[in-house]
């Protein structure tokens, strides 16, 4: 018997539906992920990671029951090309081609919106994921490493770092100043130069426009963005970015953080990530922790985030393959 995939809403799903999708989740947990109570994993469902796009849920049932579920995502823009999935079966029905079946049932609506390109995003490497996709012709194509800055453990003498000669601080939560509007679109375009691998997903190209769209989702998902911003004259020339997620508010996640390659070699990144940790603590008490995702490649980042203190939590891949590869 096929499976069957039926779509789920995470607003309308009854309760004995949002349970199984909890269950599967909770089945092939990731021993560092600690939001998988029912609350939090529906939280997430409802609020998903904000700038990817829309997001859909399924589950996947045969005759012994829900065995699996899948997640998409369909990002717009620059990525509009590309479909981010993730297919889950139940340990105890692997090996039998529920996955496979699922990713093909999925493929119609993926070029509906006129998708080439299907990546799955934080595989584990060597993981039943890894090797599955593997099978299926899915390639490496981006290497991530997760780190993590654990408040109570953390030497805050690190994030004292001496201010550059002729630079100052701006910083802000939610909306950038209308003054600073047009240069920090301009400085957040450099993060367009760090490494990333061999993935298709680009970052956007960013305007004063599309900042205020970014910053609009995130009010409307309750998702609160701050910012440090380095200035040089006039000109914004570094920044840094965190957010916190409505379901999470003892932990930020680090976004990004970019120099102009003009200004680099002056310690301004790890400058203004102090700053920003050190206003984070004072703000917010109850935090608990940092995370952040950074390229393996990006040897400067990831040297910059030990100096602060963060600790390598594991390391994670992006796979990907053409959607027309795939058969369906």
């Amino acid at each position: 018997m096929s499976p069957e995939v039926v779509k789920l809403d995470p607003h309308r799903a009854g309760q004995a539906e949002l349970a199984e999708y909890v269950r599967i989740r909770q089945a092939n947990a990731d021993p560092e992920d600690d939001e998988l109570d029912f609350d939090s994993v529906v939280a997430r469902m409802r609020n998903p990671f904000p700038g990817l796009g829309d997001a859909a849920y399924w589950l996947v049932r045969n005759e012994n029951g829900v065995v699996g579920l899948a997640y998409l995502r369909l990002p717009e823009d620059e990525n509009s090309h590309m479909a981010l999935t993730e297919v889950v079966v139940d340990p105890e029905h692997r090996r039998q081609g529920i996955g496979t079946a699922v990713l093909r049932a999925l493929l119609p609506e993926m070029r509906a919106r006129a998708r080439r390109v299907v990546e799955g995003w934080l595989v584990v490497q060597d993981s039943p994921g890894d090797r599955w996709a593997k099978s299926l012709g899915f390639r490496t194509v981006r290497t991530v490493v997760r780190m993590g800055l654990e408040i109570a453990d953390a030497d805050r003498s690190r994030w004292e770092v001496r201010t550059p000669e002729g630079y100052r601080l701006e910083r802000w939560v939610g909306a950038v100043p209308e003054g600073l509007l047009a240069p920090y679109a301009e400085a957040r375009s450099a993060i367009h130069d760090a490494p990333t691998g061999q993935t298709e997903f680009r970052q956007p190209d960013w305007t004063p426009e599309r900042i205020r769209e970014g910053e609009a989702e995130a009010r409307g998902q309750g998702v609160e963005q701050r910012v440090v911003v380095a200035l040089h004259g006039d000109a914004v020339v570094g920044l840094t970015e965190v957010i916190r997620l409505p379901r999470r508010p003892d932990e930020y996640y680090q976004g990004d953080t970019a120099v102009l390659a003009a200004h680099r070699g002056r310690r301004i990144g790890l400058w203004l990530k102090g700053e920003m940790a050190r206003w984070l603590v004072a703000d917010r008490p109850g935090l608990q922790r940092i995370t952040t995702a950074t390229e393996s490649d990006n040897e400067h980042m990831i040297r910059v985030n030990r100096e602060m203190g963060f600790h390598t939590v594991r390391s994670v891949l992006v796979l990907a393959q053409d959607i027309s590869a795939l058969g369906g």
